[in-house]
């Protein structure tokens, strides 16, 4: 028997004939699920099969098999996809067809040199290579066209080798152009960009088929019907207006209803098999995102997905609750429902819009997304709190999306004008805002919900008002620039409010992953603390309500969302709640732009009555009413007209990724994952049970330059000697 697979834990192995009748059927299914636009495409789903059939048929060479089989450890760095493609060559498949089988693994070779590097060993690049694994398939070829010829009469397939004896295999039939070295850039100047495009989407599909089928997936989540949604409330005017077909900007106050509203707007917008992306740009805010999602749609909590560099943390949290005395098993279902949301699995995903922008750059895996952006909608949400490099990119990859099919809506509380033309510009948009015309939205607008005041001191300086509201029974929130800071407000409130963390709370970025999971818990959870002293982490994670604020200063949109943790749904006995602003900082290292900050504290000293969330979006828009200026500017409009992405159909090369990409979407911050000391013998211990979520919560993010002289880098991970408690980790410089 040839096998595709050698022997698992449990000592089973899985046959070739197994393996490729499983992608064939897996193949099927993700076709069955693509939009009408791609479905269409003649002949795609008659090469997919086909496709899908063929991949591993080079692994019945000998060679492989005695690998398989555990006779021998390796088989010389060859790849069973060059016999695969050469299979395919001699049935006379098409170019489009023979590329993706031969690149299901690797890219394409890249000549001049060939120098393994985790490429394809190609046979012209290495002839006496070639003869000795092509002696390796004669071996087995009479087993491996009877294996063909059986998944052909079973899969209903053509199997191309009609009467007398059978050819023999002797090279790959793909026009030398498709072979690009990324120096002459033959492919894209040789081919066309369709047969380009169609073998990047048979890559895509071909791969994803193959992934899942490998992971024991048989049965795809069933799609989400957007259109369902029923909110359990009275839709607002506005609300009800996002029920429009076309593109979107959603202009509406922090509290009423963006994400219904985004919804109702995608139920408008979905075709048949339309995927719909829910992006957010910080983790915090996408696993609640998830949560709520899975809320709205509870009989198809199994169809949304959750993509961003730590999902498997929050979904450990799930996986626990179905294996809770296994936690090995807890881990392992975790990693694979993260892996899986990289696959052409979830129907609905919340994701960062760094996972979009690695379609858009082609990073690994971008193939895939040329099945689900057509007839997609996506929702790109707070996008006015990206640095300008981000949202250039981002927005250019919106234009991207809008051209291939794709309908999406951008919102925000505190949007400023010049951003929304800006969008408008390039993405023709209609603008939806809350009608102070209409009833149910003028309870909105009209809603004021903070009387601002400012102090001339510090928050320190104020610690003795903060106690005495404390002590005349009001939940108070206190929001710093730094966490030094925070760590100092929340040790002096200690000291005469009390040590728990009932009476003071701490919250800010230097906590590891799992007391800060154990933080957001008990701060949602339905009863608040007395204060809560936070860094940024509050601004946009958190769906809490104080009665009183106390705050560092900050530009106006960042101000707004942390307002929006005071008072959140004005519900405060019809009062507004007093937010009071230190003109000082505690640090003198600078967060923000001074001018944003400066012109924010003007405006907002100038009104002195409760402030209407109309003030807000006029304060937002003047104080930036002159957009990206100087080197923000420049590098914005660099980003928005990057060539990769404006002429992304131009510059496809079918068979290849970008490795380069993380320069491009991430800023090189400085920032890397520590251990504290005092957590070495409970990682270890984690890390020996298999736990390798438990080890990884207990990792605290943190920028180097600040712990340098306290970290030893000759431990992996990276032990930070300060001092972690429930301070979170004690930094040695500005925080």
């Amino acid at each position: 028997m040839l096998l595709a697979k050698s022997a698992d834990i449990s000592g089973r192995a899985e046959s070739l004939f197994d393996h490729s009748r499983r992608v064939v059927f897996m193949a099927r299914k993700l076709f069955a699920r693509l939009p009408a636009v791609i479905e269409s495409q003649d002949g795609l789903a008659a090469d997919l099969e086909r496709a899908a059939a063929i991949h591993d048929i080079g692994k019945a060479a000998s060679g492989f098999q005695d690998m398989l089989n555990g006779t021998r450890s390796h088989w010389n760095g060859w790849r069973h996809e060059v016999l695969s493609a050469a299979f395919a060559s001699l049935l006379g498949l098409p170019e489009e067809v023979i590329l993706a089988v031969l690149t299901h693994h690797r890219q394409i070779p890249g000549r001049p040199p060939f120098n393994g590097g985790g490429r394809l060993l190609w046979h012209d690049d290495s002839p006496e290579d070639w003869s000795r694994m092509l002696a390796d398939w004669r071996v087995n070829e009479r087993l491996a066209v009877d294996c063909w010829r059986q998944l052909c009469a079973e899969l209903g397939l053509e199997d191309h080798l009609l009467g007398g004896a059978d050819p023999q295999i002797s090279g790959i039939a793909l026009d030398a152009a498709w072979l690009d070295n990324k120096i002459t850039c033959r492919q894209a100047k040789s081919i066309c960009s369709g047969p380009r495009i169609r073998a990047s989407l048979l890559r895509g599909l071909l791969i994803s088929a193959d992934h899942l089928a490998s992971a024991g997936v048989d049965i795809l989540p069933p799609a989400v019907n957007l259109s369902s949604f029923s909110p359990s409330f009275k839709v607002r005017d506005f609300q009800a207006s996002c029920a429009v077909s076309g593109h979107v900007i959603l202009r509406a106050p922090t509290g009423s209803g963006k994400t219904e509203a985004a919804l109702i707007w995608a139920g408008a917008n979905q075709p048949e098999n339309g995927r719909f992306f829910y992006t957010l740009p910080y983790t915090a805010a996408l696993n609640a995102m998830h949560a709520r999602l899975q809320d709205h749609f509870p009989e198809h909590k199994g169809s949304i997905g959750l993509l961003h560099g730590r999902a498997a943390h929050h979904l450990y949290e799930a996986a626990q609750q179905d294996y809770p005395a296994d936690p090995q098993r807890a881990t392992a279902e975790a990693f694979a429902r993260a892996r899986l949301a990289h696959e052409m699995y979830y129907p609905v995903r919340i994701c960062t819009p760094h996972q979009l922008l690695r379609f858009a750059l082609r990073g690994k895996g971008w193939e895939q997304m040329l099945s689900e952006i057509p007839g997609s909608c996506i929702v790109f949400d707070e996008v006015h709190s990206y640095d300008p490099a981000l949202a250039g990119l981002t927005l250019s990859t919106a234009r991207l999306f809008a051209s291939m099919g794709a309908r999406l809506m951008f919102i925000s509380a505190t949007l400023p004008k010049f951003l929304q033309g800006i969008i408008q510009q390039i993405i023709p948009s209609s603008l939806i805002c809350p009608d102070p015309n209409s009833k149910t939205d003028r309870e909105v607008l009209d809603r004021k919900r903070h009387i601002v005041e400012f102090a001339d001191q510090s928050l320190l300086d104020l610690l003795p008002r903060i106690e005495e509201a404390v002590k005349e029974g009001h939940k108070v929130l206190v929001v710093c620039n730094h966490v030094r800071s925070a760590q100092k407000i929340a040790r002096a409130l200690r000291r005469t409010l009390g040590e728990s963390e009932d009476q003071v709370c701490l919250f800010h970025g230097r906590f590891n992953m799992r007391d800060r999971k154990i933080k957001e818990a008990e701060l949602t959870g339905g009863s608040l603390p007395n204060v809560l002293v936070a860094t940024q982490v509050v601004e946009v994670s958190l769906d809490i309500s104080f009665d009183i604020g106390f705050f560092e200063p900050a530009p106006i949109d960042a101000l707004a969302q942390r307002m929006g943790r005071v008072n959140r749904r004005g519900r405060r006995d019809d009062r507004a709640a007093p937010i009071c602003i230190a003109r000082k900082p505690i640090s003198k290292h600078r967060l923000y732009d001074s001018e944003r900050t400066r012109m924010t504290v003007e405006l907002l000293s100038e009104r002195t009555e409760p402030l209407s969330e109309q003030d807000l979006l006029e304060i937002c828009d003047r104080v930036y009413e002159d957009g990206y200026t100087g080197e923000e500017k420049t590098t914005f409009e660099e980003r928005l007209n990057y060539r990769p992405i404006t002429k992304f159909a131009d510059e496809i090369i079918a068979g290849q990724h970008q490795d380069w990409i993380e320069a491009v979407i991430e800023k090189g911050d400085g920032r890397a994952d520590v251990l504290p000391m005092s957590l070495r013998n409970e990682y270890q211990w984690f890390i020996k049970e298999k736990r390798w979520l438990d080890a990884d919560a207990l990792l605290v993010n943190t920028y180097i330059s600040s712990i340098s002289e306290f970290l030893d880098r000759s431990i992996d991970p990276w032990v930070v000697r300060l001092p972690y408690g429930h301070d979170g980790l004690e930094t040695g410089g500005i925080s």
